[in-house]
């Protein structure tokens, strides 16, 4: 009886120790998510706390769940997470996050989750994409269509009204979902050096801590192409991309 008594003991002891061992790491992912620190902020930036009027961004501003944050034209904004994740926002963009939810209510997002940050959604009124360890672009225009692209990872969207409707996508695919579908559309593939070069959610901001993984699906994509054509992404910050092919051409010696 002792013997059995001192067995049950010593179970219980390794069950609770290793409880208070999974405890900080369950911890973390949970909060991971939950808190961002402003590391750029590019011209007009607001954040905007529950029940408290809009403020400008500052870098190294914390923002914490439940926090409206917003961009106005030609403006941009990168938010650094504490499981090392990243959201970069474009110009015109609205974005709230929690708990693995990042829900966009207008805008473009590139978001970079690391593989140990335990994954997280891209919400929107119309479609989610989902996945652990990936870089993704997603651009939602209200009463119109939204956009994913994956950069590296994979990922899985769904229509929010019709959950049976799932789409996988990889590295260097796109799927763009018009308002009111009830079936997902076939995946595109998107040509991954063009949009490197010419979106300023990666040409605006400090290198991705993952540059070399996108670049090496770019590679691939030289080396094999797909069997479908690839397409010119042009469009995800269409506006910041115009401007900048502007001060380009302004920039040449005539």
């Amino acid at each position: 009886m002792k013997k059995r008594l001192r067995h049950r003991v010593r179970v219980i002891g390794i069950l609770f120790a290793f409880a208070v061992a999974i405890l900080p790491t369950t911890f973390a992912m949970l909060a991971g998510k939950n808190e961002a620190r402003v590391t750029q902020a590019i011209h007009n930036v607001q954040l905007v706390a529950p029940d408290a009027a809009p403020r400008p961004a500052s870098i190294n501003d914390n923002v914490r769940a439940g926090t409206t944050v917003r961009t106005g034209s030609d403006s941009r904004v990168e938010l650094a997470f504490t499981d090392r994740a990243l959201a970069r926002l474009g110009a015109n963009s609205v974005l709230s996050f929690g708990e693995g939810e990042f829900d966009l209510a207008n805008g473009s997002i590139l978001l970079y989750l690391p593989k140990s940050s335990g994954g997280a959604t891209i919400n929107t009124a119309v479609a989610t994409a989902a996945g652990a360890g990936f870089t993704a672009m997603a651009e939602y225009r209200p009463k119109s269509w939204i956009k994913f692209i994956v950069l590296e990872g994979h990922a899985t969207v769904s229509l929010k009204h019709h959950p049976g409707e799932t789409r996988a996508l990889r590295a260097g695919q796109m799927i763009m979902v018009r308002l009111g579908a009830t079936k997902l559309p076939e995946t595109q593939d998107v040509d991954l050096s063009e949009l490197m070069k010419t979106s300023l959610l990666v040409t605006g901001f400090p290198r991705l801590p993952n540059l070399n993984l996108i670049l090496a699906e770019a590679n691939n994509q030289q080396i094999s192409p797909p069997s479908t054509r690839v397409i010119d992404p042009t469009g995800l910050e269409a506006r910041d991309q115009r401007a900048a092919t502007e001060r380009g051409r302004a920039s040449k010696p005539r």
